[in-house]
């Protein structure tokens, strides 16, 4: 290892590096931290796409930057590409699309020979990085993200710890310096005189970045990738800290925190550069070093066989949807459903539809077009059941018996109990040793006890008047094409997950509710469209909902594929045939979902009585680290009627939106399609596309080794940096890869026209298709269209 000088300078400090002007460093400043990923907390933990911040460039564009300064590109390997095409799961006519006129097929394959047999060039590095690399006894990117890691985990704590900084309230940076100054760790890993170098920082964050970068001297058109570098090495703890920056954007107010973040980062990198680099061992003048290039055409070959490796499946679903399979229904449907467009929804409901002939079911957003926050008895905390694109409008609460309020209480005291108990001392291994078989069947005991946690109440809105409430239903509505032809008995059935020692648990939820059950969106909105008084608001505006009509709530357990029913006891008499008749219908669409997932779930053998008690068996084993697939496999996102996808076996691989292009004459339906629904499914398609092309850079590691940190986080192993990302049991089986990276195809009924329409008044919607972030078809009559960079050309 490299000896440091005998002290880190404490001189003077130096004047502002005269070649970084303040205007330089500001638009740095603000690239670099619009790149970085919000990381929402386990608690609702949602689908984040991880280039969120960097839809703004082309994907291939992206590649390049993300290989330059993090060391890959978020493709797939040359080598599995090629397997892919020797396989025939790209076929020539794949590899001809992908060429777009620019490119032959024979040229892509011998790029992807060259791509095989060279390598990328070198990424930007961190000065923990370089000493690590110059010498192999060296570990100070691990010591550095280790001692950020430990830092920002008390900092950020949610109360899991019995200690709490005296720093908290100091705002991140300062708090930091104020600590550091005092802390020997470094000095005793070999970063001598760090406290004294510390203290000679400024004591405000942009300032100190200022010092950093006079001592490391980056040139300033290389700036904000050099600081994206420095933020990309504790991505975790960046993510986190930009949730909360995104929070607070939404409501108005600024947040500096990950700009104070940064300067903590680059204040190691400085020492270190001041400590290591005088002993001329350690070549780091950046100002006479060029920045890593990256190899571009290299990339450009292996995006188009990103592509090409799309393009087989996409056709095939444009061929198979032309086809229309359905017809629209005439006669008063049986029953109705509404289910989130969820891609689990998509197998339960082909199999309610088998089950109970003549039922219509729905496609919608999850939370029902009641953006809501809401307080349970069971969490004070008022939660968000809404997409995190948006902010709740409305806060909600349940109107409790006292018995119900008691046993919340106890729930809440024992919570309180278990988590002291795992917090303190006796919890150790000797402990439970001692305590022996009697605490594991105590411990069994309270986990089986465990279930979906659903609203104990009937919620209701805590000040919303008629008006406002009827206004809701309305757009709900007529957001989901419920118009007209109303059935006797309307499910609203929103999701949620259940599992036992899953910290991300919420991950598993409905991401339309915010990372939650969908219960509290489905019974307002059914409680809501039930209430004569917004019916008599919904008949002025032409929305007639027959007497006899009566919307129920469900949720759908997604990891057993049963439904709850909720508030059936309001059920007028004469719709107890319809509910036994609905009821009998969902458990038979329960099961058939269960046998149809058995494969995947290692169950295919077991009968069916066995069958379904082991699937919700592994809905309370401590020891499941796979209770369900979630959104694996997810490819594609249909707007459509249902009689478009009525007849195909989809595999729980497509989001299903009903959209009537007829009823939509001025295109308002189709642009909130594109604005919300396709966004919100985006992010989780490029999320599950990000960590199947590169777990390390993108996923959250191995789900056995994880340590919940602080009560909102998850590290691997006993340090690092925060986990971002999906663990690697949500895409992996063990022996293969369950999930395929693709970008996700989005399929609209409508006039490719109509559709350009829209795209031209939401530019940003248009560049994330023009960049080829997602790819865009139009179904017309019995013809598909596939968009592409401002044009139209149909699917032969």
């Amino acid at each position: 290892m490299f000896a440091p000088s005998s002290m880190l300078s404490h001189e003077t400090p130096p004047a502002p590096n005269a070649a970084i002007s303040q205007a330089d460093l500001s638009a740095a400043l603000d690239a670099s931290l619009k790149r970085i990923p919000p990381l929402w907390p386990l608690r609702h933990f949602v689908a984040v796409n991880p280039f969120v911040g960097l839809m703004d460039r082309p994907f291939h564009a992206a590649c390049e930057l993300l290989e330059r300064v993090v060391g890959t590109a978020p493709l797939q390997s040359p080598a599995e590409y090629r397997q892919a095409y020797e396989l025939g799961q790209i076929e020539q006519a794949d590899l001809e699309e992908a060429c777009d006129g620019e490119w032959t097929p024979d040229q892509l394959v011998q790029a992807l020979d060259a791509a095989m047999a060279g390598e990328a060039p070198p990424p930007l590095a961190s000065v923990a990085d370089r000493l690590d690399q110059l010498s192999p006894r060296a570990h100070w990117s691990g010591f550095v993200i280790g001692e950020i890691s430990k830092w920002c985990a008390v900092t950020f704590d949610q109360n899991q710890t019995t200690w709490t900084s005296p720093w908290k309230a100091r705002g991140l940076y300062t708090a930091w310096r104020e600590a550091a100054v005092h802390d020997l760790n470094p000095e005793a890993f070999g970063l001598v005189g760090f406290r004294s170098f510390v203290a000679s920082l400024p004591n405000d964050a942009i300032p100190a970045i200022r010092r950093c970068l006079h001592i490391l001297k980056p040139p300033s058109e290389g700036l904000a990738d050099v600081l994206h570098c420095q933020l990309a090495t504790i991505g975790g703890w960046a993510g986190y800290v930009q949730y909360f920056v995104r929070e607070d954007a939404l409501r108005g107010s600024t947040n500096t925190a990950l700009s104070e973040l940064l300067a903590i980062r680059m204040a190691y990198d400085a020492a270190l550069h001041q400590a290591f680099a005088r002993d001329g061992g350690l070549r780091l003048d950046w100002s006479s070093t060029p920045l890593p290039r990256t190899d571009d055409q290299r990339l450009a070959a292996l995006a188009r066989w990103q592509f090409a490796y799309e393009a087989g499946y996409q056709r095939k679903l444009a061929r198979a949807l032309a086809k229309e399979s359905g017809v629209t229904p005439t006669s008063r449907p049986t029953a109705q459903a509404v289910f989130c467009i969820d891609v689990r929804s998509e197998v339960f409901r082909r199999h309610l539809e088998e089950a109970l002939p003549g039922v219509q079911t729905i496609g919608f957003a999850g939370f029902f077009g009641f953006p809501v926050s809401h307080k349970s008895a069971g969490n004070p905390i008022p939660v968000p059941q809404c997409p995190a694109l948006l902010l709740p409008s409305f806060d909600t609460g349940e109107d409790l018996s006292d018995d119900q309020i008691a046993s919340a209480a106890a729930e809440r005291a024992e919570a309180g109990a278990w988590k002291a108990f795992q917090n303190s001392a006796v919890s150790c291994f000797s402990f439970v040793e001692t305590a022996g078989l009697g605490f594991a069947a105590a411990f069994a005991s309270s986990v089986k006890s465990k279930r979906l946690s659903c609203a104990r109440a009937m919620p209701q809105f805590l000040s919303a008047p008629i008006e406002t409430r009827a206004a809701l239903a309305a757009g709900a509505l007529r957001n989901m094409g419920l118009i007209r032809n109303f059935s006797r008995m309307v499910l609203i059935c929103g999701h949620g997950s259940q599992s036992a020692n899953n910290p991300y648990a919420s991950g598993l939820d409905c991401g339309a509710c915010g990372g939650n059950a969908g219960d509290v969106n489905a019974r307002l909105a059914a409680a809501t469209l039930n209430d004569p008084a917004v019916r008599s608001h919904l008949s002025q505006q032409g929305l007639n909902i027959p007497p006899d009509t009566f919307f129920l709530a469900g949720l759908h357990n997604t990891t057993t594929d049963d439904v709850l029913l909720f508030d059936f006891h309001t059920l007028p008499p004469t719709h107890l045939v319809d509910l036994v008749n609905l009821r009998r219908a969902l458990a038979l669409a329960g099961a058939a979902s269960r046998r149809e997932r058995a494969p995947l779930l290692g169950l295919a053998d077991l009968p069916t009585d066995r069958l379904d008690a082991a699937v919700r068996q592994r809905a309370i084993d401590i020891s499941q680290v796979r209770p369900e697939w979630g959104l694996a496999n997810n490819a594609a996102i249909i707007a459509a009627p249902r009689r478009r996808t009525s007849g195909l076996k989809l595999e729980g691989r497509v989001f299903l939106h009903d959209y009537d292009t007829a009823a939509d004459p001025d295109g308002k339906i189709l642009t909130l399609i594109l604005t919300a629904p396709v966004v919100v499914a985006s992010w989780i398609s490029l999320q599950y596309y990000a960590c199947r092309v590169d777990p390390k850079q993108y996923g959250s590691g191995n789900k056995v080794l994880h340590n919940v940190v602080g009560g909102f986080g998850v590290i691997e192993g006993n340090g690092g940096d925060l986990k971002v990302g999906l663990p690697q049991q949500s895409i992996h089986d063990g022996e293969r890869f369950v999930h395929e990276p693709r970008r996700l195809a989005v399929y609209l009924e409508a006039a490719p026209s109509k559709i350009a329409a829209v795209l031209e008044s939401q530019p940003s919607v248009r560049q994330i298709f023009d960049y080829g972030w997602l790819h865009l078809f139009a179904l017309q009559d019995s013809d598909c269209f596939r968009y592409r960079k401002g044009t139209w050309a149909r699917i032969g």
